[in-house]
């Protein structure tokens, strides 16, 4: 079963900058070029028709330029780590569902000594989505 992508992608990649740039001038108390970020997969695939696991392929940009790609990212897996501070681009693709747009994070300025937590889930009328916390 394929699924409708609305027009609300738009909408959601504007919170998300607007998060990152109301808490992002806060500052760390040590300096240390970087950010935590935290990633969680919480998208069962059968809610879409597709398979429990829904693996998705993660592409991440930091400056314009590739920095990492996720292959094979499924349901229920997270991530924890720190990137250095930069503009970044975050797009997710499914194998089984394609490119998914309303998933795509920025472009965005993340400063230093913040934390992202970007949580994959669906929306409304089960539109995939990614929600994006700034600390």
């Amino acid at each position: 079963m394929k699924f409708k992508l609305f027009r609300r992608s738009w909408w959601i990649a504007a919170v998300a900058l607007a998060l990152v740039l109301t808490f992002g001038a806060q500052t760390a108390l040590a300096s240390t070029g970087t950010f935590d970020v935290s990633v969680y997969h919480g998208i069962n695939g059968r809610s879409l028709g597709l398979s429990k696991d829904l693996p998705v392929k993660i592409t991440i940009q930091k400056d314009g330029a590739p920095l990492a790609v996720i292959d094979n990212f499924t349901f229920k897996s997270r991530i924890n780590t720190q990137l250095p501070a930069g503009e970044y681009l975050i797009t997710v693709e499914s194998p089984e569902a394609g490119p998914l747009p309303s998933m795509t994070v920025g472009p965005v300025m993340i400063p230093e000594g913040v934390e992202v937590r970007l949580h994959a889930r669906l929306g409304a009328g089960g539109v995939p989505m990614i929600m994006v916390k700034v600390k």
